[in-house]
């Protein structure tokens, strides 16, 4: 070949090379462009499972185009390895939600808040501070929202009758709730199992995370005490008899535990972090102490079966939805995985180096995870976090507790689309403006500090 022939194939290949590298930058403009039409489907309340399943076939279907996946990829690693590799966080979820059935089928949370009430005397913030105590150590463990609703139709009416307002009523308890979240293994697992991309290691929820999770939650008490107090500052004395029993509407159960079984909630957090006991073993353990102390060995193995069943039967039927949107969500976040290659270009030229940065933007606009924004992994935030971890800049010990604060501060906390917010909020018949109105001005502040703590922790 002379050399001519030989310029003129140089200068082919570059062309051919530059059109490749435009038509790149082209597809991933269409997958930002998809991605900010997702952010505002979720914002308006879309349906999350739907929205999901669209966006991994439209992810990989610009893949396919762009050459970076195939068609044996899609089939394979997306639509089936993704779900099915979601199997062990599934089944964590279930056991979390089967404890809060037995806390509430066995009267353990009942007798807790009834003698919380009864400690509280006619002082009615430390009463409502201590329900929330008590919600905040149940949830610790028990997770779904049917255990939300259980335990929320027992603390609301004695809230309300001791003067509470409506709205303080509603955030004081969604945000207790929001308080054991972080040291919840069903929502962390759930986290970890969301947060990876293609093959790449899951975070380990270990010792590095339990020392961040107690703070967490201490900041996340104090923030909802601070609030009861400020809010319940110009009201007079209710006696606490005006209260009605805890127990009230309930079917059974009208006889207090013994101390014994009113520890179970916090077993299996205290034997998972003491001894290094695995979450399923540790709820299985803390479920059948919690059977022995209230009597049910007593009573025969058909009616320890008979309680075991009913409740699983439950606590599943109250994870269902939630599964299923996770489900989806895997196909999507392996759909994000392949697409790296056409986003990269695009997206690692504006992502900032400094960390502390990451976790002050972060921190400052945690807003934008409410309402299932780009910075919730739980709506459209799951595509903020599939662009930036597809990037390889930072690992997943840093991005796990930087999206996790976001959001557990703001979407599970008091976002009025997480469901038991939902519920709260119809229950108490209040508007989603006066519910924001009491949250925004706490929750806020509280997700900023957290971010903080979380660089110095994680990332310093």
């Amino acid at each position: 070949m002379n050399k001519n022939a030989k310029k003129r194939h140089a200068i082919s290949e570059s062309d051919s090379v530059k059109e490749e590298n435009v038509m790149n930058i082209v597809l991933g403009v269409i997958l930002l462009i998809t991605y900010f039409v997702f952010i505002f489907y979720a914002a308006k309340g879309g349906n999350l499972l739907l929205g999901l399943f669209i966006m991994a076939i439209l992810w990989s279907g610009i893949s396919l185009i762009g050459g970076t996946v195939t068609l044996k990829d899609i089939n394979i690693t997306i639509f089936q390895a993704g779900p099915e590799s979601f199997g062990p966080t599934a089944i964590n979820i279930i056991f979390g939600s089967w404890f809060g059935r037995i806390l509430i089928e066995t009267g353990i949370a009942r007798t807790i808040i009834r003698k919380a009430v009864e400690l509280g005397g006619d002082r009615r913030s430390l009463t409502v501070i201590l329900l929330s105590i008590v919600v905040t150590a149940i949830f610790t463990t028990a997770y779904g929202v049917g255990a939300v609703v259980a335990i929320g139709v027992i603390v609301f009416p004695i809230m309300l009758s001791l003067g509470v307002s409506k709205p303080l009523a509603t955030a004081a308890y969604s945000m207790a709730v929001g308080a054991g979240l972080w040291l919840n293994s069903a929502l962390l697992s759930q986290a970890a199992g969301t947060m990876v991309i293609g093959n790449s290691a899951k975070y380990v929820i270990g010792p590095a995370w339990y020392s961040f999770a107690g703070i967490a939650v201490g900041v996340a008490v104090l923030t909802y005490i601070i609030m009861v107090l400020v809010s319940n500052r110009k009201l007079n004395k209710v006696h606490a008899w005006a209260a009605p029993n805890a127990d009230e509407g309930a079917e059974g159960q009208t006889k207090n535990v013994n101390l014994w079984a009113a520890l179970t909630p916090i077993i299996p957090v205290t034997i998972a972090i003491a001894l290094g006991i695995s979450s399923i073993p540790a709820i299985i353990i803390a479920a059948i102490w919690g059977l022995a102390w209230t009597g049910y060995f007593s009573k025969g193995w058909s009616k320890i079966a008979e309680v075991v069943e009913k409740t699983f039967f439950d606590g599943v039927r109250d994870v269902g939805l939630v599964l299923g949107f996770l489900l989806f969500l895997q196909m999507f976040i392996r759909s994000a995985g392949s697409a790296k290659t056409l986003l990269g270009p695009i997206v690692s030229p504006i992502l900032p180096t400094n960390l502390f940065s990451l976790f002050l933007v972060f921190g400052i606009l945690a807003i934008l995870a409410l309402f299932r924004g780009p910075l919730t992994i739980w709506g459209a935030g799951a595509a903020t976090f599939a662009i930036i971890a597809s990037q390889g800049v930072y690992p997943i010990a840093v991005l796990f507790p930087l999206f996790y604060v976001a959001a557990t501060a703001i979407t599970t906390n008091i976002c009025p689309t997480q469901s038991w917010n939902m519920w709260g909020i119809g229950y108490t018949k209040i508007s989603v403006r006066d519910y924001l109105r009491q949250t925004l001005p706490y929750a806020l502040p509280m997700a900023l500090v957290l971010e903080l703590i979380a660089y110095f922790m994680f990332a310093a």
